[in-house]
């Protein structure tokens, strides 16, 4: 499974950003802004995920970073990923699986809003 996912994208930066912001929140993410100007997006319970580690369902704590660059072409990339190391620390073997599966299904939803604004030119996989 990927580790990170590449979005090449046409057109307004700012508004390219909105859009991937408004995906994470739609997914039950809370957004931040990094100080490089990227998101961190969270979501779950640091406690709960404590407790329970890998069974705690919909509170399992999970994490994500958008970094934001341009190409050479000037097209914005945004690279959302994941920390591996981090699942399997929280919640083990399950909770690395859920968080897993959790990434794939937010990077599909990522690029999903992207497509249908019609400014994704390109993704990548890493």
């Amino acid at each position: 499974m990927a580790s990170s996912y590449d979005f090449f994208i046409s057109g307004d930066h700012n508004a390219a950003k909105t859009i991937i912001g408004d995906a994470l929140t739609a997914e039950g993410f809370t957004i931040t802004m990094n100080t490089d100007g990227g998101f961190h997006a969270v979501r779950g319970s640091t406690a709960a995920t404590v407790l329970w580690g890998g069974l705690a369902g919909k509170k399992l704590h999970m994490a994500f970073d958008t970094q934001f660059f341009v190409d050479e072409r000037g097209q914005l990339v945004a690279r959302l990923a994941r920390d591996l190391a981090v699942g399997a620390l929280k919640g083990g073997a399950i909770g690395a699986s859920k968080t897993a599966t959790a990434f794939e299904a937010t990077s599909h939803a990522v690029g999903t809003a992207l497509t249908n604004a019609g400014v994704l030119t390109s993704s990548i996989a890493n």
